[in-house]
């Protein structure tokens, strides 16, 4: 079994636990999560949301979302990937070739760098050449 790089949308829907959708639920059974890595653009993904609903108001809600990026982070510790010298040189490849723009062209091509397959319910956002792709939301 490969490796998988998670997105922002597989990782909030997670959250859900029990109402999560079956594919999210059944890809957190299938795979270990040492075989699951988040990219760092993820977490900032997630970090600027939160802050988005601190300045809507503060609320329990908020708090819980703060605890749940403090154990996510916990979780993934080990396996956050950051966007290093060779996923910018796949990058600037993947630079003009089809729609992957902005954060998920980095993403791809982290997924591409450290051979992982990316898994998103967006696979349009991420069509690269030389990336595997699973969407756990059919």
């Amino acid at each position: 079994m490969g490796a998988y790089l998670v997105d922002t949308d597989v990782i909030v829907a997670a959250r859900k636990g029990a109402g999560a959708p079956a594919g999210i639920a059944a890809f957190f059974e299938r795979v270990a999560p040492e075989a699951r890595y988040l990219p760092v653009q993820v977490i900032a993904q997630l970090r600027a949301g939160i802050q988005c609903s601190w300045r809507r108001e503060a609320s329990l809600e908020t708090l819980a979302l703060e605890g749940w990026l403090e154990a996510l982070l916990a979780d993934y510790a080990a396996r956050l990937l950051d966007f290093d010298l060779d996923c910018a040189l796949v990058c600037a490849r993947l630079q003009g070739r089809g729609a992957v723009q902005g954060v998920d062209r980095q993403i791809a091509a982290m997924g591409i760098a450290y051979g992982l397959t990316v898994v998103s319910g967006r696979l349009d956002s991420f069509a690269a050449q030389g990336l595997r792709l699973e969407n756990p939301f059919r």
